[in-house]
């Protein structure tokens, strides 16, 4: 794979940058005791409306946090067989995802394409991780931006060490925007699957800029379908198409054979 490594060290930055939309659904207890499903959906609802906000930004972002779809506790791991193809090149191994959210990606042996797909799954990982907004961003602050005519609003979050923005729209992250090192990225949801249990991005855009002169350095767009097995949404493919210099690389990512570790196995390391 010619662009491999390239391509590698770009996702390895989106990976960093889409940690930002990690945005879990705490457990049922957590929710109960701090803002109930209902409410949630009566922020977006009032939020929607022509009437002025009558929430805060953080009960915006907080409502569209929990809304995003994670596994529980016992999510159990799963193991697949994977295809990863780029050009005319393709390679076949297995994955395996731990409980503990950990990955192992063997028998492919390209170690470009290896490193290539253990990235893709360690992200998808950080995604479905549970962690507490409380926790996760207690030490942050948030603004209101504007709010546009279809009730897309924008939300300003500051922080001891992130600055971003995003804007939400219908109880979902639709994009993320914040300074990565020297590259400044824009994440846009382009389409999701509503689940019972949250929402998933299914088809997302990101752009690299140079900070300063806003000058795109590149941009890639995401395509993910899930596949439910058992009680859980996992990822069954994926098509990256990488944009640089008016060329376009597509790699595709495939899945098969999925399935969930026995729940006497699961905790074994």
């Amino acid at each position: 794979m010619k662009q491999s490594q390239k391509q590698l060290t770009q996702w390895c930055a989106l990976s960093l940058v889409l940690t930002l939309l990690a945005l879990t659904q705490l457990t049922q207890e957590a929710i109960a005791q701090n803002l109930p499903p209902r409410s949630i959906r009566l922020l977006a609802d009032k939020n929607t409306s022509t009437q002025a906000p009558t929430v805060s930004a953080r009960e915006i972002f907080r409502a569209a946090y929990l809304n995003r779809y994670t596994w529980d506790e016992k999510f159990p791991g799963y193991t697949a067989g994977v295809k990863i193809k780029q050009g005319n090149e393709e390679h076949n191994g297995s994955i395996r995802v731990k409980p503990d959210l950990s990955v192992e990606v063997t028998g492919i042996n390209s170690e470009q394409a290896r490193q290539a797909v253990e990235g893709q799954l360690r992200m998808v990982a950080i995604h479905r991780r549970r962690i507490p907004f409380e926790v996760a961003h207690k030490n942050h602050t948030y603004e209101l931006g504007k709010t546009d005519n279809t009730g897309v609003v924008e939300i300003f979050e500051k922080g001891e060490s992130t600055d971003a923005h995003y804007k939400v729209s219908k109880n979902q992250i639709t994009q993320v925007n914040r300074t990565l090192g020297d590259t400044f990225v824009t994440v846009n949801l382009l389409d999701s699957l509503v689940t019972p249990k949250g929402y998933l991005a299914t088809r997302y855009r990101t752009i690299f800029q140079q900070p300063q002169t806003k000058q795109v350095l590149g941009e890639q767009e995401s395509e993910d379908t899930y596949q439910q097995i058992g009680d859980y949404y996992l990822l069954k493919r994926q098509v990256i198409r990488d944009f640089q210099k008016g060329q376009q690389t597509s790699t595709l990512i495939e899945f098969n054979n999925i399935q969930l570790l026995p729940k006497s196995t699961s905790n074994t390391p």
